[in-house]
């Protein structure tokens, strides 16, 4: 790694070259505006480790973060003080068991929660258990992805992409393609779950002739006013739902990313061996709601068939030597997208690293990269979207 001193930038921008720049962005087609992530403050935290932002509170006023070494939960103030840091991981009456399959958000401005695969525990800030929401079917999923963000609390329930119900249920292959729900409503008064959101009929996973493998849906969520959004891992293909009907689409707009690589269909009587191809096909990592009808994506392309092998068979069965020679060539970033075109991929610096919290095109969130940077302490930056 090489060293690098963070810094916290101080700007004196003329008001009128601010207006003028964001005069010139609204009326530039979203197609040819150049846009980066531009940092204008900071949060030093004076703890060494790899931090990353799970959420702030409804107030601004507290960060909920995670170290994500130790798994140590770590609570601050807005300039970056350290009011509480314990670890609830392992055994313990206070800890949560299983794998964590999200990042922690606010309930309210004096508890959060942690997903899990056996259900969603609620803390106070002191980190003392409040309460579990605990499931009574078993779950089971193909992806499980530590800091997503397919857990979402909104007025008194959590959305949340838990998992299917094959193994209760006794469903596989076509039959739970065509039967399987994508998201869990788990209402928090009485702690109930209800299954919602069946492969919409749009969708070329509902096919009842066509396998898909179950990495290609696994999905994402967003919730914006009163609108959820999915979207699949490899389907470029943007969802949106009233949160009070979730029954079927109210609107389905195809995303124009090129290229973007299809996964392919499976043998539904030979469902015996994982793909390991299918890791590098094109991959939605996620998606915000901006507002104004708009949505920041991150995605990958992924790779042809036979940049895939190669990098397979040349790994020797070593899935970090694979991901590794991935990167060099999958294209991808984020962008944005108005309902029918994209931006180009947005620039950032090579000191940010994974988009963390987005609150507005005004302040969004990143950890620190620190594949770029060694120090002594912590730091998270605050960024806007301007244009180049």
């Amino acid at each position: 790694m090489k060293k690098y001193l963070a810094w916290l930038p101080i700007a004196s921008i003329l008001a009128y070259s601010c207006s003028e720049n964001q005069e010139q962005a609204d009326t530039t087609p979203l197609s040819s505006q150049e846009l980066k992530f531009e940092i204008y403050d900071s949060l030093l935290v004076d703890l060494l480790g790899n931090l990353i932002l799970m959420d702030i509170s409804p107030s601004g006023e507290k960060y909920l973060l995670l170290e994500q070494t130790s798994g140590d939960i770590i609570l601050t103030d807005q300039d970056g003080k350290i009011s509480h840091q314990y670890n609830r991981t392992g055994d313990g009456p206070e800890n949560y068991p299983g794998s964590r399959i999200g990042l922690g958000q606010f309930i309210s401005e004096e508890s959060y929660f942690i997903p899990t695969m056996l259900g969603f525990y609620e803390y106070n800030l002191s980190g003392e258990l409040l309460r579990k929401y605990e499931p009574d079917f078993t779950t089971g999923a193909t992806l499980l992805i530590s800091n997503s963000r397919n857990h979402i609390f909104h007025e008194g329930k959590i959305y949340s992409n838990l998992g299917d119900r094959a193994a209760d249920e006794g469903l596989s292959g076509l039959e739970l393609q065509q039967n399987t729900n994508k998201v869990e409503v788990i209402n928090l008064t009485d702690s109930t779950y209800q299954p919602s959101v069946p492969i919409p009929t749009q969708s070329r996973f509902s096919s009842s002739e066509e396998l898909f493998p179950d990495i290609a849906h696994y999905s994402h969520l967003a919730i914006k006013d009163d609108s959820l959004y999915l979207m699949f891992r490899n389907e470029p293909v943007l969802y949106s739902y009233p949160i009070s009907d979730l029954t079927s689409p109210s609107s389905v707009r195809n995303i124009p990313f090129d290229p973007f690589v299809l996964v392919e269909t499976e043998d539904p009587e030979d469902r015996s061996s994982f793909r390991i191809r299918d890791l590098f096909t094109g991959t939605i990592n996620f998606f915000i709601p901006m507002g104004d009808d708009k949505f920041l994506i991150e995605y990958l392309s992924g790779l042809e068939d036979d940049q895939a092998n190669e990098i397979i068979n040349n790994s020797e069965s070593d899935f970090g030597k694979m991901f590794e020679e991935a990167i060099k060539i999958n294209q991808g970033g984020l962008t944005i997208f108005d309902g029918k075109n994209l931006s180009p991929f947005i620039e950032k610096e090579e000191i940010l690293g994974s988009l963390n919290k987005f609150v507005s095109k005004d302040e969004i969130w990143f950890a620190l990269n620190f594949e770029e940077v060694e120090n002594d302490y912590s730091v998270l930056y605050k960024t806007r979207l301007v244009a180049k």
